[in-house]
């Protein structure tokens, strides 16, 4: 998998295990504002809070079997409620905290009387109906309101058309004392007496209607009796035990606690990205960077190695995980920095080089040159009669030195040529058995060469190859020459020709001092002379790196095996 496909995998992973954490504390945080809201409203009114929340923990499976939590049934017992589950027939299917001898099964008239009524028998009952489940199912929570039924009570046995009786007034005094609560009583909707405790009632008619609904938010808790026959209202306040004041409902407040609880893990999971996205995308980057400051100073071989390799590489070889994503630019990296490194030792190489040119070519053309302006101070002097035959040996040496020279720039010039690919070859098929046999006969009669063994041995198959005989009998001229001209004298050069199928092999071997292989490795170099400088022949530097170039521009190979003392051999493929 290419880096593209693996930052596209890399991102796309991180968004799915993004959104997966984001989804679960959502739920998670939902369940908790639940669970907070559903506490706070047990503390305020429990009633209500068990009558809508108790239906969404419930389950009813598909049998009608129903399971419910046991902290809700502890809660149920603690408030001393009950609850009925009603299926669609009107039977009950599950039943909690209920009397014996209440019924199992409830008529259409049954149900609309508790709908109207909110009272079973001795019970305030709330209602509530289900839809999500696959079949409505209808619940039933009754209770005993104490505090109610005793209101209601005293209206029963204390009022006479909605007003008190004045000879049960003082009875009334003394329960509504008792209990330190405080009553009102109102008549065609003006309050017109006032009995018991000076109690911080309401004062504004929602704030009464709020105080039985939401009694948390309210100092008194008031319970209703009306009559509607009389167009009279008994209220009966006591203090709530559950009420807190607004500043502290503010800091309670459960939307506000659910708020900073969502804010505060927002940003704990927002510091904890930020710190592993840092981690893991911007440490390498920081490795880069040092990489880059390595890379300007020079110090290739410092990339990727030792502690800087450690960092990023297990023992195995393989990337570790953090730094997995980038694993082609590490790689990408080490490439690099081995190709600046032998690009620099190449150039320093090439400095070298360029340097042995420097001290070759002024070799090769100081020699003749000093030979030449020799003879000229001497024939500039007139301190001499020259005869006819000594001038004409002195302008026969100068003629040799310039000529040498002259071959030495044509050299020059070649080397450049054959190194640009600016040397057109004009390639002809060959019979090379004919050719090489030819240029060796003609070394044999050159009685110069007389003090060296030349041989020749043609392959037992025709060699017809397609070369040019122009460039290509230079490159044979030099080998040989070499061979005769570096080897002591009764040394044995044979020359030999091998065909075999499609490849046609040309060595020359001799039997001389040879060479070390130091000297083989850098025998095609230009003017490459090895470290002995008490031998150095004129010309010798340009020879076999022309020769090379000319046998690559046919498109063959040339190898020389060579061990001092035993001679050398070289190797033309073609």
């Amino acid at each position: 998998m290419n880096i593209n496909y693996r930052m596209m995998f890399q991102f796309l992973t991180q968004f799915i295990l993004n959104f997966i954490a984001t989804f679960l504390i959502v739920v998670l945080l939902i369940i908790l504002a639940m669970h907070l809201i559903t506490k706070d409203e047990l503390k305020s009114n429990p009633q209500k809070a068990i009558v809508e929340n108790l239906p969404y923990s419930s389950y009813i499976g598909g049998d009608g079997q129903v399971e419910l939590n046991d902290s809700w049934k502890s809660t149920l017992s603690e408030h001393q409620m009950w609850v009925q589950i009603i299926d669609g027939t009107g039977e009950v299917i599950y039943a909690f905290n209920t009397p014996d001898h209440f019924q199992r099964i409830y008529t259409m008239n049954d149900l609309l009387a508790i709908e109207k009524t909110n009272q079973l028998g001795n019970y305030t009952v709330d209602t509530y109906f289900e839809t999500g489940k696959p079949q409505p199912y209808y619940y039933l929570f009754g209770y005993i309101d104490k505090q109610q039924q005793l209101l209601t009570d005293w209206y029963d046995s204390y009022s006479d058309a909605g007003i008190v009786r004045n000879d049960r007034k003082e009875d009334l005094e003394k329960e509504v004392s008792k209990h330190e609560g405080m009553l009102e009583i109102y008549q065609d909707g003006k309050l017109v007496e006032k009995i018991g405790e000076n109690l911080p009632t309401p004062t504004k008619m929602l704030d009464v209607v709020g105080s039985i609904h939401v009694p948390g938010n309210y100092e008194t808790k008031a319970y209703v009796v009306n009559d509607n026959t009389a167009n009279s209202a008994w209220v009966y306040h006591e203090l709530n035990d559950a009420f807190k004041s607004p500043s502290i409902r503010f800091f309670s407040n459960r939307e506000l606690q659910t708020f900073a609880l969502v804010l505060l893990i927002s940003m704990v999971i927002l510091v904890v990205l930020s710190i592993w996205n840092g981690y893991r995308y911007g440490k390498p980057l920081l490795l880069f960077m040092n990489w880059l400051k390595i890379v300007e100073q020079k110090q290739y071989e410092d990339v990727l190695s030792g502690k800087e390799h450690q960092k990023i590489y297990k023992k195995n070889g393989k990337v570790k995980f953090r730094y997995r994503l980038y694993k082609e630019v590490f790689e990408t990296f080490s490439n690099m920095s081995e190709k600046l490194s032998l690009a620099e030792q190449e150039r320093k190489q090439l400095e070298r080089t360029r340097e042995e040119w420097m001290a070759g070519i002024s070799h090769d053309l100081r020699t003749p040159l000093s030979s030449i302006q020799g003879y000229g101070h001497l024939l500039e002097s007139g301190q001499y009669d020259y005869t006819r035959e000594e001038l004409q040996q002195i302008g026969q040496v100068i003629r040799d030195k310039s000529d040498y020279m002259v071959d030495l720039v044509n050299d020059f010039s070649l080397i450049f040529q054959l190194k640009n690919s600016a040397i057109a070859i004009q390639k002809e098929r060959i019979d090379m058995n004919a050719f090489i046999h030819d240029l060796v006969v003609k070394y044999q009669d050159d009685f110069t060469l007389n003090s060296h063994l030349i041989s020749f041995e043609r392959s037992d198959e025709r060699c017809e190859v397609e070369i040019d005989p122009k460039w290509f009998i230079r490159v044979l001229d030099n080998l040989l020459s070499n061979a005769m001209k570096h080897n002591p004298p009764r040394t044995k050069v044979h020359v030999k020709v091998v065909c075999k199928q499609h490849t046609t092999m040309i060595m020359i071997m001799d039997n001389g001092k040879g060479m070390d292989e130091t000297f083989v490795d850098h025998l095609f170099t230009r003017y490459y002379r090895g470290t002995s400088t008490d031998e150095r022949t004129e010309g010798e530097g340009l020879g076999m790196s022309i020769a090379y170039a000319i046998v690559k521009l046919h498109g063959g190979s040339i190898e020389v095996q060579s061990e001092v003392g035993k001679g050398t051999t070289v190797v033309i493929k073609l």
